[in-house]
């Protein structure tokens, strides 16, 4: 018996370790996140608001050591989460964003190469396909990133927004002065009728590229209550497949966004080939010992 105690020990030791060794590693927690400071941008409107924060105290407090400050922001300001009824009547607020929909497969497609030639490049459904042809179909549930390796130039206002203005985006005539990527209008429709996709985020200040003034992508992918992510940070560092995109945002009632914690985990998508080898790893090892101890008996 006390041999018996000692092979299963040993056995469970054993499957400990492998799992640590072979289903751990690789992972890696990506930040998609800007942080909030003096320099964090906002888009060209008297609609958006700066960060701005002031310190109360930082020092000594009697026997302690205390730190307490106040902030203000806009809700579409820094990286943040677009709520689906910022621009379309009667869809989602944050608060009413399914807590589901923050989690989901990272999905990102690299249109930096279009973008490098042309500062008004639009992602199109050709792309989407050509994407899927090599990668397979958008999986059900995800978050989609379009990198357009516009942060680059963040928090260069000049250069990420294509204009230094910050209380306007059209000139005198109504047209637009921004320059920087986007995603087109028909690529929005092929999402929503062929794909379901929950958010779709991009790592310019708009996913209406610069030169839009009437934000048809937003209307389309918002009436179809898809939220939308901007100035999204490090998608050079996130892969094409194979991460869980988790996007948390602050909850405020009835609010039309708000700041978002982006985190890309990679390795951590339920549907990858080394997390499904894991599980199985997991069940037929939990069966060896049951047969051993069984044998053992």
């Amino acid at each position: 018996m006390f041999r018996l105690h000692l092979l299963l020990l040993a056995s469970l030791i054993a499957t400990d370790i492998l799992h640590r060794v072979v289903c751990d590693q690789g992972d890696e927690i990506i930040d998609l996140t800007y942080s909030f400071d003096e320099n964090t941008l906002y888009f060209p409107s008297d609609m958006h608001a700066p960060f701005v924060q002031e310190i109360f105290h930082r020092g000594p407090y009697g026997p302690l050591w205390l730190e307490s400050n106040m902030f203000t922001t806009g809700e579409h300001t820094g990286t943040h989460m677009d709520a689906p009824a910022h621009l379309s009547e009667g869809r989602l607020r944050m608060d009413e964003v399914p807590v589901g929909h923050l989690i989901g497969p990272g999905v990102k497609i690299d249109m930096s190469s279009k973008a490098s030639t042309n500062p008004d490049a639009l992602l199109d459904v050709k792309d989407l396909i050509a994407w899927e042809e090599e990668n397979g179909p958008i999986p059900n549930g995800a978050i989609l990133m379009v990198f357009t390796d516009w942060g680059k130039f963040y928090p260069n206002r000049t250069a990420y927004f294509g204009s230094d203005r910050n209380d306007t985006f059209t000139d005198s005539n109504g047209n637009s002065l921004l320059h920087f990527p986007g995603v087109s209008p028909d690529a929005a429709d092929w999402l929503i009728e062929n794909r379901n996709i929950v958010g779709l985020g991009i790592d310019t200040a708009s996913f209406d590229y610069g030169q839009s003034i009437t934000f048809p992508s937003h209307e389309k992918l918002f009436k179809a209550n898809i939220f939308g992510l901007e100035n999204v940070a490090n998608l050079d560092k996130m892969p094409t497949t194979g991460s869980t995109v988790y996007a948390l945002p602050m909850k405020i009632k009835e609010g039309s966004g708000a700041p978002v914690r982006i985190l890309a985990v990679v390795g951590d998508a339920s549907n990858s080939a080394h997390t499904i080898a894991c599980k199985h790893f997991i069940v037929f090892g939990t069966i060896f010992l049951f047969i051993a101890f069984i044998i053992n008996c």
